[in-house]
């Protein structure tokens, strides 16, 4: 019993000599017992209630979690190699955030035996008038444009690419370029360095052997 429960029964207690002087004093202290002890039930079992809601709603938000956690890592292991380079923060999330996006893309431009590797987005400088972003998807046999909306832009053979370089673009923002035979392919608007130097690195390497 806490203190100011303590200081609430001495009171009562004042009170109740008062009110009851006229009655027998072990009737009334008999009464008073039994209400405190209903009144100590109740709070204790609605705090068990209360204790028991919070308990499944913890326990049905982290189902849901884990869920969804598979979700995402049952679409994750089409377009990351999960098994040979585990899958990165940034790539969670984004698969976490678009999921039918990347479920889309592999059902409509994947190969038969065709695995995703890495992503990143980004932003493909087509033309000096046509800036198209979407995301390079990094298969083991090639480099896939695929615009936001689903569209599949541009195919890149390792065998044709020569190397990847990062390029500047702003304070905040980086950029790659892709030299592609004897053209040099520009690609910025990336956010995420780690995941810049993923991709470059897994390109560079799938190109050397191609």
């Amino acid at each position: 019993m806490g203190v100011y429960q303590k200081i609430c029964y001495v009171v009562e207690d004042m009170f109740v000599k008062i009110i009851a002087k006229n009655q027998n004093n072990d009737d009334v202290q008999e009464k008073v017992r039994v209400y405190r002890e209903r009144v100590e039930e109740y709070k204790s079992r609605k705090k068990k209630e209360q204790l028991e809601r919070i308990q499944e709603k913890k326990r049905v938000a982290e189902q849901k979690r884990e869920e969804e956690k598979k979700r995402v890592l049952k679409t994750l292991a089409h377009v990351v190699d999960i098994e040979q380079l585990d899958y990165t923060t940034y790539e969670y999330n984004e698969v976490k955030r678009n999921a039918s996006f990347f479920n889309s893309i592999c059902n409509q431009y994947f190969e038969g035996d065709e695995k995703g590797v890495t992503f990143l987005q980004c932003e493909f400088d087509k033309s000096s008038k046509q800036e198209i972003k979407g995301y390079l998807i990094v298969t083991n046999k090639r480099v896939l444009f695929i615009s936001l909306n689903g569209m599949l832009i541009q195919k890149f053979r390792y065998q044709t690419i020569k190397h990847v370089i990062p390029s500047k673009d702003g304070i905040l923002e980086k950029g790659i370029s892709i030299q592609y035979g004897v053209k040099r392919l520009e690609f910025d608007e990336i956010f995420d360095s780690e995941q810049m130097k993923r991709v470059m690195t897994i390109i560079n390497k799938s190109a050397q052997v191609a």
